[in-house]
Formats: structure tokens, C-alpha cells, sequence
């Protein structure tokens, strides 16, 4: 099984939550915890769901049969909590292969503005465009 845990940076902490639609007859489970890292949080939310399978989700087909510890997860960031999480990566960078003023992006980065979908789309353009251009380098 694979899941999706969203990260965002809030109040000086790093959060992750998984959620899951069940369907529109049955209301969803967030599972939300806060962490130094990404691994803290991942075994946070994986131990979440392990009690939640054993309580409030024990019933429910969505999750039956499943082992928490086989739990593949990928992650989604908020700009906020990707600069914090990819400090190597500079923002003024990213900014320019973007094509975003660079203020502005500084000012996303740091949560005292948010950045549309359309702008949002771009910054994860230029980051992959960044992370396969790294993968061609070799280093003698």
C-alpha cells in the first residue's frame, strides 16, 4: 500500500499528516503529528496508523488486512517545509531557474506568503529540472 504524507512547516515545528478518502458514504481519518525530521514523522504517522488499525479503523476495508510496517510512503511539501527539510537547496536558485522574483520566493519560503498552484508548479519544475541536471555531474 502507498500513502501520501503532506508536509508543511508551521509555527517553528515541521508537521506530516496522511489522510485518506474512504468514499462519500464514510467519513475519512487524518493521522497529523509533528516532527524534527522526516523519518521522526514518518514513524510517528506509521505508528499512528498501527493503533488506529487497532481501534478506530479495525473495521474498515480500506485499511483490512493491512501491515503498517509494508506502508510505502511518498511525500508532498509545502514550500516552506521543503526549504527547511532541502536547506542545500538555495532559494535564489530555484527562483531564477523558476522565473519568480526572487523576493517573492524568499517570501514563500518563509510562510509570509503562498504561492498559487501556477507558481507553486513552476518552483517544483525548476527543483527536478536542478535534481537532473545534478544526476549528470561526475565528480573525478
Amino acid at each position: 500500500m502507498k500513502q501520501t504524507i503532506i508536509l508543511e512547516k508551521g509555527d517553528g515545528e515541521l508537521w506530516g499528516r496522511l489522510s485518506y478518502d474512504p468514499g462519500e458514504d464514510k467519513e475519512g481519518f487524518l493521522h497529523t503529528t509533528v516532527g524534527a525530521n522526516v523519518a521522526e514523522i514518518t514513524q510517528n504517522i506509521r505508528d499512528l496508523v498501527t493503533d488506529s488499525l487497532e481501534h478506530e479503523l479495525k473495521d474498515d476495508p480500506y485499511w483490512a488486512g493491512v501491515n503498517p510496517n509494508d506502508i510505502e510512503f511518498n511525500y508532498v511539501y509545502d514550500l516552506t517545509a521543503f526549504f527547511e527539510v532541502f536547506n542545500a537547496v538555495k532559494i535564489n536558485v530555484i527562483a531564477e531557474k523558476a522565473g519568480i522574483n526572487k523576493a517573492l520566493a524568499r517570501q514563500y519560503a518563509s510562510g509570509v506568503k503562498h504561492p498559487s498552484a501556477q507558481q507553486a508548479k513552476k518552483i517544483e519544475k525548476a527543483v527536478h529540472e536542478l535534481a537532473n541536471e545534478l544526476l549528470q555531474v561526475q565528480i573525478a
